[in-house]
């Protein structure tokens, strides 16, 4: 019994835990902008009637994560008013993005307004709820089976 116990938890220890690194948390119609620039580009939204929410980003790296959610969500839009070499590069990556992802280059009054509606009014495609559940049910399925007969296998071992 003591051998199931010890093999029981190093396998619950040799589980890796799922990390919450790949949970995008923020709006699906956001603008990405630093410190420099984020009140700025908030004040305009609110002056114009433009309810739309406004990161303030520290590093390229967040950026570029950022990003890389809006490709598996068709809904995201993004206004990039800083980090633009981040945005240009991921645009020529992913050219279908366009109309999601604005870079404005040159930061005034104008061209943010204009990128405002332009994010605003873009397009975005349905998605498909629920299409992901059959792969984490098969594979918790799979890991089940595995454990379950390990165990099995050693109870079985130990009455005969």
């Amino acid at each position: 019994m003591k051998k199931i116990l010890i093999l029981t938890i190093l396998i619950l220890l040799g589980i890796t835990a799922v990390s919450a690194h790949g949970v995008d948390v923020t709006a699906d119609t956001m603008v990405i902008a630093n410190d420099t620039n984020g009140q700025f580009v908030k004040d305009l939204a609110d002056a114009n009637g433009i309810n739309i929410s406004v990161y303030k980003f520290t590093s390229q790296d967040e950026v570029e994560h950022i990003l890389e959610h809006s490709v598996n969500n068709t809904n995201k839009r993004i206004l990039l008013v800083a980090y633009q070499d981040s945005g240009n590069e991921f645009l020529k990556n992913h050219p279908d993005m366009s109309n999601r992802i604005i870079v404005v280059n040159d930061v005034n009054n104008d061209s943010v307004v204009q990128g405002l509606n332009n994010i605003i009014n873009a397009q975005t495609q349905p998605t498909q709820s629920g299409s992901n559940f059959g792969l984490p049910l098969a594979m918790g399925i799979v890991i089940g089976l595995i454990i379950g007969l390990g165990v099995g296998v050693l109870i079985m071992k130990k009455r005969s």
